[in-house]
């Protein structure tokens, strides 16, 4: 294990020692050297931050007023208009951001490669998410898929109030800043504030919710872009309104509709290297709780059917929590060690005629049932069989986009959950949460209790 520390003089690494052993019956000689390890790694973490410059400091009480400022050199005619530079105040302004105490948001970090953080912080009065990310400089700036997605117009996507690059190319890094609008709560927390409902309401919510989810999945796949790390935390929602935030391991697909060479130009990203290591993603870049199954065992060529799998994942997920005391870290399978492992528990589960039991949800309405059986024969079946075990068997194995089954079930969608008449082209229709009575009911509900909660 390595500890390389980066300063605004230079970097250092300091070597701390092994991390692992290799033995299949360990005793304290393979021990104690692991301990002396996190010994010194402990020691290097408790210094001061002043030590290591401010990007070190990871602590969860520093709060203040911050100015990202656009970078403009008199000497430089070609200066970057997204480059910034942060300038820290004393005094609040109209264009500063307000980071208070417990202002950063938790989140499991399962990637390798990229690091974000995420602060709640007020801006002009009002709430938003301040999101710091280190990623390489041969991926895609989360910035630029934003743009992307406003100019196709794709349903359910936050608004960006600013975006920019800190730092352009550290040691192949740099370090982009998001500023969006608050969207809410992931979909489990939203449900768990109004356990008043019945679980037949909650439910519904959650097949709502579920269903925006999927038809901006398939919006932005139209338009080229697949999200590609849908989590519990990319499932927000806020006052009856789905949003589906989190997009910095997006992709754009070959033939999109985007202007890549623009967006190219504007975030300083190189078309032809992004466009290469975009086509393919490291297993090591997604979650693994909500990870379709080929991705777990390895698959490295994506398409919406992983997107819509995990979207799967997290609604049931949310329904599963809601059932369980005390609260557990997911669904039945999740604790199993190695990505392979889920995948063989998450195959045999989806392979059963009682699989929502055998993942733990016990209890759902009609609507929920209806919708978790039409998208399971879409994800697991093809020509009448059960393909989950061939997905988690062979890495290689093809699965089916199926385009026109999914927008067949995205137009029932549209009729038995938000109560709307057919129509076609829905990849360009906007549904609302609660358009139909039932999750109406229960979503208009959920806000009263909300509103209560904040009075008191």
């Amino acid at each position: 294990l390595s500890l390389v520390v980066f300063t605004r003089k230079g970097w250092h690494n300091v070597d701390l020692g092994p991390f692992a052993y290799t033995d299949n019956q360990p005793d304290s000689r393979d021990f104690d050297p692991l301990s002396g390890t996190i010994c010194k790694l402990l020691y290097f973490l408790s210094l001061p931050p002043q030590k290591f410059g401010h990007f070190c400091d990871v602590t969860r009480r520093i709060w203040g007023e911050y100015e990202f400022v656009r970078r403009r050199d008199s000497t430089d005619e070609d200066q970057d208009p997204v480059l910034v530079d942060v300038n820290f105040s004393k005094d609040s302004t109209d264009s500063s951001i307000t980071i208070a105490n417990e202002f950063r948001i938790e989140q499991t970090i399962n990637s390798r490669g990229r690091m974000a953080h995420k602060f709640r912080v007020k801006h002009r009065g009002e709430r938003a998410i301040l999101k710091l990310s280190w990623t390489p400089v041969d991926r895609l700036p989360e910035s630029a898929v934003y743009d992307a997605l406003k100019a196709a117009n794709i349903p359910n996507i936050p608004s960006i109030i600013d975006s920019g690059i800190i730092v352009k190319n550290s040691f192949g890094y740099r370090v982009e800043y998001l500023l969006i609008e608050d969207c809410g709560v992931p979909l489990v927390e939203y449900l768990q504030a109004q356990l008043t409902l019945g679980i037949d309401e909650l439910s519904d919510i959650a097949a709502s919710v579920m269903s925006q989810a999927v038809e901006c999945i398939y919006s932005a796949w139209n338009a080229g872009i697949l999200h590609c790390n849908i989590t519990a935390d990319s499932i927000v929602v806020k006052d009856e309104r789905v949003a589906i935030p989190d997009w910095g391991h997006a992709k754009f697909a070959k033939d999109c509709a985007v202007d890549v060479d623009t967006l190219a130009a504007k975030w300083l990203f190189d078309k032809n290297k992004v466009a290469g290591d975009e086509d393919c993603d490291a297993p090591t870049t997604v979650t693994p709780l909500y990870a379709s199954i080929p991705v777990l065992v390895g698959a490295t060529q994506r398409s919406i059917v992983d997107d819509v799998e995990s979207a799967f994942f997290v609604a049931m997920d949310a329904l599963y929590k809601l059932q369980v005391d005390p609260p557990v870290v997911g669904m039945v399978g999740a604790e199993v060690g190695g990505r392979k492992s889920l995948a063989f528990m998450r195959a045999g589960c989806m392979g059963h005629y009682r699989y929502m039991e055998a993942v733990g949800v016990a209890k759902c309405s009609e609507l929920f049932a209806w919708l978790t059986d039409t998208f399971r024969e879409y994800l697991f079946v093809r020509n009448g069989e059960y393909i989950g075990r061939d997905l988690a068997i062979d890495p290689e194995f093809e699965r089916t986009v199926e385009i026109q089954q999914l927008e067949r079930i995205l137009e029932q969608i549209k009729e038995r959950v938000f109560g709307e008449s057919p129509v076609s082209n829905t990849g360009k229709k906007q549904s609302q949460v609660g358009k139909s009575s039932t999750s109406a009911k229960a979503l208009r509900c959920s806000k009263r209790l909300q509103s209560k909660k904040r009075r008191r």
